[in-house]
């Protein structure tokens, strides 16, 4: 997908804001994961992106993950196993409309996140990540610290 410079700053920026945002909302020990690195929460070109973007992750309760997205250009819902599955997206657990999204991960399980734009989920803009007692890692981290 093409994307002019002026949008690209703008996710840029905002990026950085929410970046910063949840460092100070964060525990000593968690992880911020932005989902999708330099993709961000948009159609990948395949199917599998955020699945594979996740794979080498671990996520641990009290991690953050940033999905960055401009609002009102696309949304996130988390949903439940089966609805993940059939990208059912008629009644959503959590709906959010105003990125870049933060969700901390509260819970050890299974988390299921889906973009309801058009055919977006049956596109690949979908993620699936299991929650561990366990630190959280990433590839590409930034530990949450206070000072």
């Amino acid at each position: 997908m093409e994307r002019s410079s002026s949008s690209m700053s703008l996710g840029l920026v905002l990026l950085v804001c929410s970046v910063m945002m949840a460092m100070l909302m964060g525990s000593a020990s968690a992880m911020l994961h932005v989902v999708g690195g330099r993709q961000g929460w948009d159609v990948p070109d395949n199917v599998t992106f955020y699945q594979d973007w996740a794979k080498p992750r671990t996520f641990g309760v009290g991690d953050q993950l940033i999905f960055p997205y401009r609002p009102g250009s696309n949304n996130l819902l988390v949903i439940n196993k089966e609805a993940y599955e059939t990208c059912d997206m008629r009644s959503p657990i959590e709906s959010y409309y105003m990125g870049p999204t933060i969700i901390k991960l509260k819970h050890v399980g299974d988390y299921y996140f889906v973009a309801s734009s058009g055919r977006h989920c049956e596109f690949g803009q979908r993620l699936h990540i299991t929650v561990k007692k366990a630190p959280g890692s990433s590839g590409a981290k930034f530990p949450i610290k206070h000072h």
